[in-house]
This record gives C-alpha cells, structure tokens and sequence, in this order.
C-alpha cells in the first residue's frame, strides 16, 4: 500500500483532468491512500478565475502540503504548460523539502520543447528538486535529457491510457440508429477542443477533397471552441453542410458511442503529447488516423492500428484519409494491442514508480 497526495487538476474535461481521474480511481482498488488536492475549485456554473488558478497551485498547495504531511508519503503533482499550471510543480518543489517527502511530478505539455526552452530556469529548479519525473512519451524524454542531461536518470514514460470498461467495441449499426447517423456511409470521427491546434480547417480541406470523387463519406466533429464560427462558416462556404456535421459539446457517456458509429477516427492535431483520445478510439477497436506529432508515433507503430502523416498539409491528411477508407482493418487487433494500455496497467506501472521512489 502507498499514501499519496495527488495534486491536479479534476474538471469535467481535459485530458490531464481524465488522466488524474482515472489513474486515482485505478490506484485506489489496490487499497492504496490516495488523497486528492484539486486544482479546480467546482464552482458550480461558474469558471476558475486567474487569481483562483494561481492561487489553489500555489499558496494553497503548499498550505496543503504542509498541514496534511502526516497522510502521506509521496506528493504526486500533474503540471502541464503554460507557466499557470507548471507553477504547481514549483511550489511542491519548495514545499516537499520542508515536510521531507518525495516529490513526483507527471509533465503533460503538447509543445514541451517550446515550453522547457522559454522556461528553462525553472523547469531545471524543478527538476532539481524533485524525484522522479513522469513524462508521457519517449519523444519529451528525449528532448529533457539533451537539455538536462545530468537529470536524465529522475525521467521515466508513462503514456495516457484508456477506461476499458467505457470504451470497447459495440454494435455500429445499433450506435448509428441510437445517434440518427446514415447507415449507408463512411463516418469518420473527431473529438477535440475547436482551437487552432487541434488542425480543424486541415480536416475540412481534406474532406472537401474526397467529396469531390465520393459521395458516401460523412465526418462528425465534436467539440466546443473559440473557432467554432469560424468551422461553421468553413463549411458552409465550401459547401459541405452534407459532408460534415459540427454536433457540438457531448456528454462522456456518448463519447464511445460516436466512437463506435465510426469507420475510424481522425486526430489532425499540430501538436500533442499523448492524446487520450488515441486510446479510447483504439480501445474500442477503431484505426486512428492522425499527425506525426507527440508520442503518437510510439503509439501508432503499425499500419495495423492506424494511418499518420504530416501536419498542416490537407493534401497529406486527404491521401491518409483516402487510404485508410480503402483499407481493411482489423478490429480485434486493434482491441487486443489497445488492451496493454487500460488505465489498470498504467495504474500499476505508477504503483511501481511508487515504491522505487519511497
């Protein structure tokens, strides 16, 4: 058993608040002590203020971490970019010293090697100070140790993982009448913030594309998003209100759903780290058709499990789109690869970072 103060961010969406969600439920089955300190404060139809933001990660945490030191034994902080949330990792720098615990944090970042070379100064305090860190893909590992080679024996991978008991295989035709979803077309996928990164305006190109050769394609995007004008007004000047469906914000319990209406699922993103979404698509037994960006490539190894290309290129993401319609996958294979990462196994691969750290 482990005693473990679990600092981060628990919203209702995010993928470092999906990730600090399901990694404490999964380390609490094994009787494990886990105590959460969130960052966001639940304020009920109201937003964090900036104040709220700073303040919870720093004089709050450090107040938490001194007045509940007798709970513990391990401080595990999940910090991400920019400087806001990274400032938790400073504090619990600081604070772990004073109560004499060890300090683990996890670094979720999709643009790591541009946040590390603004930051420098502080992310070597960082991990200066603490015991391990955590990262999410072999790629941020190998960009931290050129740029912080005598600390490159605290770094370990540990990549995002999926609720397999949420996301698996279901019937599609029964998903498709369940989401009033053409039965007669290919669906392709997409669920992600609507911002700039995330490489919606790429999709729809692409898309336009292929709609001029084949009628029978039918994209869903899900999201909500400052860009979310901007995709409406993409679409209908290209005429494509046929093509592409714009559903909007949906609930975690329908994410699989849509999930499994697809063919496969489309991530265009131009930077990520270790997109969740990857493996709950790949969990429920879908190809992922995405950019080289992140630990993705780690990930999709294999024209088994998916199709990548370059970012922000429409022409490369239509090519990847075209192949992957004219592909055969493999649903069971993708289902069983997926299985290595359920959110049990990277609970236990933590627990084991745990005890070496202790």
């Amino acid at each position: 058993m482990v005693r473990v103060l679990m600092c981060g961010s628990v919203a209702s969406s995010g993928g470092v608040s999906t990730h600090t969600k399901n990694l404490m439920e999964n380390l609490s089955v094994d009787a494990n002590k886990i105590l959460l300190y969130n960052y966001y404060t639940n304020k009920a139809g109201s937003k964090n203020t900036n104040f709220e933001k700073v303040y919870r990660r720093t004089f709050g945490l450090f107040f938490q971490i001194l007045s509940n030191r007798k709970k513990y034994e391990i401080i595990h902080d999940q910090t991400s970019g920019g400087i806001f949330s990274f400032i938790s990792a400073i504090t619990a720098s600081i604070a772990s010293k004073i109560v004499g615990k060890k300090l683990i944090v996890t670094f979720h970042h999709s643009k790591t090697e541009e946040f590390v070379e603004k930051y420098k100064p502080f992310f070597n305090f960082v991990l200066k100070n603490i015991d391990t860190m955590i990262l999410v893909s072999n790629k941020q590992k190998e960009f931290i140790s050129k740029t912080f080679p005598k600390y490159s024996n605290k770094l370990v991978v540990i990549p995002n993982g999926y609720d397999s008991a949420f996301f698996f295989p279901r019937d599609a035709s029964e998903c498709r009448s369940a989401l009033s979803i053409p039965m007669d077309k290919k669906v392709i996928f997409n669920i992600s913030n609507l911002i700039d990164i995330k490489g919606h305006k790429y999709l729809i190109e692409a898309i336009g594309n292929i709609a001029k050769t084949r009628s029978d394609i039918y994209c869903i995007i899900a999201g909500k998003g400052y860009l979310l004008e901007t995709l409406e007004q993409q679409i209908k000047d290209s005429k494509l209100e046929d093509y592409i469906k714009l559903v909007g914000w949906i609930p975690d319990n329908e994410i699989p759903i849509y999930i499994n209406t697809s063919d496969f699922f489309v991530l265009p993103s131009l930077g990520e780290g270790n997109p969740i979404v990857m493996f709950e698509a790949i969990g429920c037994g879908k190809p992922f058709i995405g950019t080289k960006v992140g630990g993705v490539p780690e990930i999709i190894a294999s024209e088994d499990y998916g199709l990548l290309c370059e970012p922000a290129s429409s022409e490369e993401l239509e090519k990847t789109i075209m192949s992957a319609l004219n592909k055969n996958w493999d649903t069971l294979k993708i289902k069983e690869y997926a299985e290595s990462f359920t959110w049990k196994n990277i609970a236990k691969t933590t627990k084991s970072i745990y005890e070496q750290t202790s």
